[in-house]
């Protein structure tokens, strides 16, 4: 009977097979993982009598001496589909049931369909800056780094890298010249939304022609220029000057990039430029209020970004700009500067320990509501004997939400991170005027906003009001009639972009306001404190 069978009982051995594959793309080459445990050393792989791997693809064999947990394939050149079989064989040369897998590996032929976002390229007669305004990661890569190599005047080659948000600024150019810019992006491209696992360097050279000296540049900060003297707008101009003045209310410094020789800059408005102005005319209240000389408590109502004071920092890291006065917080660009602290380059301006506020910047309250209004003389001719009265005014309460404002131009707010306090004085009437119902306007109640609420368009960063306990501030008994020194802590509004004060008196109690005598206040000494 076994003679019978014999011819047909064939034996065929199965050695254990790896338990799974998966498949990363890379450039000119995939990584193949084979085992669920994750990359694992081969000595600790143990798969019955499986001894060897193999690998098959198109016509290639590849015969690996041991287990692996996963495999890397290199030199697949071409962007085509990669079928791959891979299995294990015993020492009999058995073999496993293949594992089996399809990939596309990233080729040099996918770079050509890369884009990168176009830089945004500044030039002066001797100069180039390159910089991007939007990211350089997109759904195509993403962006690591970039290096950059060029040849100045004299032939010398330099070169840089740059990391996130790329800048380049290239000096010492020929005017009129050709500069080839070569840029090697360090890049990962993405396949399908997923980042392959190498990076690859992409490359683009940039040849950008320089202008020549009598070439026009538009300024940024044209009205600024121009009170420097500056009404001519060319390289050859810009090359003779070598001092600028920039107000408090300077949006930018970028204007710098175009006088590559200049080598002292005043931040601080210097002799040249006045407060900017604001006009009112409503209920019946006409003022322009600001103008006059920059007081140590304002500062401008937003940081300067750090864009637009890139072109400064250029200079100063040439070592170009050898002097810059400052205010402190004034710009808001007091970090960028304290990294030249130690090279006496920075004059940093000591501002006062007060600062008295001008009565140019005050406003009767009624310009915002009937209701908040006063008889105001100012100054105040008959106000009572004191020490060392500055600035008097009479303020006869005429409604019940009475109230006085300080505000300055919308190009500005309060200088809080210098100035935590505002004092001020006041003298308050005898006692008989704050009987029955009246007995609430012997407080004051401060306000604090970027704008009153009748005038919204002056401020672009929102109401950020805020102010105190209506009854912080209440005059006791034993202070009235006589001066009364007042300290409000402002520390709450530093990172605010406040602009206005209100002086409320009575805290808006309501009601009728109909005194059976004038309440009458007197104010002085309005000022800010550190």
């Amino acid at each position: 009977m076994y003679d019978n069978i014999k011819p047909y009982a064939e034996e065929t051995v199965y050695p254990q097979r790896y338990d799974t594959i998966t498949a990363k793309i890379g450039y000119e080459r995939v990584e193949i993982d084979l085992i669920k445990a994750g990359r694992i050393p081969s000595n600790q792989i143990r798969m019955g009598k499986s001894k060897k791997t193999i690998v098959e693809y198109d016509n290639q064999k590849i015969i690996i001496d041991s287990l692996v947990s996963w495999l890397n394939i290199k030199e697949l050149k071409q962007s085509k589909l990669y079928r791959f079989k891979v299995y294990t064989i015993d020492e009999f040369e058995n073999k496993s049931v293949p594992q089996q897998i399809a990939v596309i590996p990233f080729t040099e032929s996918d770079i050509k369909n890369l884009v990168i976002a176009s830089p945004r390229i500044m030039t002066s007669p001797n100069a180039i800056v390159i910089d991007w305004t939007s990211s350089l990661s997109s759904i195509l890569l993403t962006y690591k780094s970039l290096s950059f190599e060029y040849k100045d005047k004299t032939g010398k080659v330099i070169t840089g890298t740059r990391g996130a948000s790329p800048r380049i600024f290239a000096a010492n150019l020929n005017p009129g010249s050709t500069v080839s810019m070569k840029l090697s992006y360090n890049v990962i491209p993405k396949v399908g939304g997923q980042e392959i696992v190498d990076s690859i360097t992409y490359t683009q050279t940039l040849d950008i022609t320089l202008p020549t000296g009598e070439t026009t540049f538009n300024p940024t900060e044209r009205d600024v220029l121009v009170t420097n003297g500056i009404t001519t707008f060319n390289a050859n101009v810009a090359a003779a000057v070598k001092k600028l003045t920039f107000p408090i209310h300077t949006n930018s410094l970028q204007d710098l990039f175009y006088f590559s020789n200049v080598t002292e800059l005043d931040l601080t408005g210097g002799d040249l430029f006045n407060v900017k102005t604001l006009d009112y005319n409503r209920n019946g209240v006409v003022k322009t209020i600001g103008g006059g000389k920059f007081q140590p408590f304002i500062r401008h109502v937003s940081a300067i970004s750090d864009a637009n004071a890139q072109a400064m920092l250029d200079l100063l890291d040439l070592g170009t700009i050898k002097k810059i006065k400052y205010i402190p917080n004034s710009l808001g660009i007091d970090e960028l500067l304290k990294r030249y602290d130690g090279k006496n380059i920075v004059e940093w301006v000591t501002p006062p320990d007060e600062s008295l506020i001008p009565m140019n910047f005050f406003l009767d309250g009624k310009i915002q509501d009937n209701n908040w209004a006063t008889d105001i003389v100012n100054p105040a001719v008959d106000a009572p004997a004191g020490t060392d009265i500055v600035n008097p005014m009479k303020i006869t309460l005429k409604a019940a939400s009475s109230s006085f404002v300080f505000t300055l131009p919308k190009e500005y707010r309060f200088n809080i991170a210098t100035y935590k306090y505002l004092k001020f004085k006041v003298y308050a009437p005898d006692k008989s005027k704050f009987t029955g119902n009246y007995s609430a306007f012997q407080k004051l109640w401060p306000r604090f906003m970027n704008y009153m609420w009748a005038f919204s368009g002056e401020s672009t960063f929102g109401q950020e009001y805020w102010d105190m306990d209506r009854n912080a501030n209440q005059i006791l008994d034993g202070d009235l009639t006589k001066w009364k020194d007042i300290t409000i802590d402002l520390s709450s509004a530093k990172d605010k972009h406040n602009r206005v004060i209100v002086i409320n008196i009575g805290g808006e109690p309501g009601g009728t306001f109909s005194p059976p005598a004038d309440i009458v206040y007197y104010f002085s000494n309005f000022r800010f404190s550190k």
